[in-house]
């Protein structure tokens, strides 16, 4: 199945899917593919739920009160899927679905584009399939058991999960929650909180402000914080790699038992230093940073 890997300057832009899909009338029509192509009237502020039993989406805002839905499904003809769009005047649903046990021996790929209001929120699930979102003016909660995950512009919180694919994130005013069991996490610009993990990639935060927790168990961590470094970062597989500010004011816990600690020249450590810890006060200290690796060295530079 094709996901939504269109970018542009390094992010995902369901819109521009999008816009060429409405342009066409919406998704061209393919021999043997069932479609469905709706919209509701919807107030801002809203939320939009989306449930499907396989298949990727993509999302995009736009200047309309409404929730406007394409979804197409190729190989699954002979209506063995099941569409549904349905909304109280506020929130919505959609609701895509194999017709029955016959449906769930398909071979096909269904492809959903949503567009929703720019104050709208969004509940995505999804059991088999990648998921873009892109200029959000709520918040943002994905669930995918099989696809990768990309996500910019969104102001409100974020929360993230996929059982099989990577993570990617950029330009998020809210705290962000990324899981993944089967890829990499890159995130970037965020303005809250955030809360990585991973068991089978490598993590990368760069430009967050909030304190992060970050783990993974078969990869390693590089952090660059704007403000003031805080939080946890741990690793069974990997090194660990940060970077701050010279003047960040902060208490530093460092710890490897499979290389060493490296601290830049620049970096003033009043405290216990050794080949593979390190405990102390940076700047007359602050907020905790703990870092931790079984696998590998740390490395604590400066921007």
């Amino acid at each position: 199945m094709d996901g939504p890997t269109l970018m542009k300057k390094g992010r995902p832009m369901a819109r521009y899917a999008i816009a060429l899909a409405l342009l066409a009338g919406w998704l061209p029509a393919a021999a043997g593919a069932e479609e469905f192509r709706q919209a509701i009237p919807v107030q801002p502020g809203g939320t939009v739920e989306v449930d499907l039993s396989s298949g990727s989406v993509e999302v995009e805002t736009h200047d309309e009160h409404e929730v406007a839905v394409a979804a197409e499904s190729r190989g699954l003809s002979g209506g063995l899927m099941r569409f549904e769009l349905s909304g109280d005047g506020q929130n919505a649903k959609f609701v895509g679905k194999h017709a029955g046990w016959l449906g769930m021996f398909g071979s096909g790929e269904l492809r959903v584009y949503v567009r929703v209001p720019e104050s709208y929120s969004v509940d995505v699930k999804t059991a088999g399939g990648s998921v873009a979102i892109d200029e959000l003016g709520g918040r943002a909660s994905v669930r995918t058991s099989g696809g990768s995950i990309e996500l910019a512009e969104v102001r409100g919180p974020v929360e993230l999960e996929t059982s099989g694919g990577p993570i990617r994130v950029e330009e998020v005013e809210g705290d962000v929650t990324a899981r993944t069991s089967g890829g990499g996490i890159r995130i970037s610009e965020v303005g809250g909180r955030v809360d990585a993990r991973t068991s089978g990639g490598s993590i990368e935060l760069d430009e967050v402000e909030g304190p992060v927790e970050v783990r993974t168990s078969g990869g390693s961590i590089l952090v660059r914080f704007n403000d003031a470094p805080a939080g946890e970062l741990k690793t069974s597989g990997g090194s660990i790699e940060v970077e701050f500010s010279e003047e960040a004011a902060l208490d530093l816990e460092a710890e490897t038992s499979g290389g060493r600690v490296k601290i830049d020249s620049e970096i003033r450590v009043l405290g216990v230093l050794t080949r593979d810890q390190v405990k102390g006060e940076i700047n007359g200290g602050g907020p905790v940073l703990q870092l931790k690796t079984s696998g590998g060295n740390i490395r604590i530079q400066v921007k």
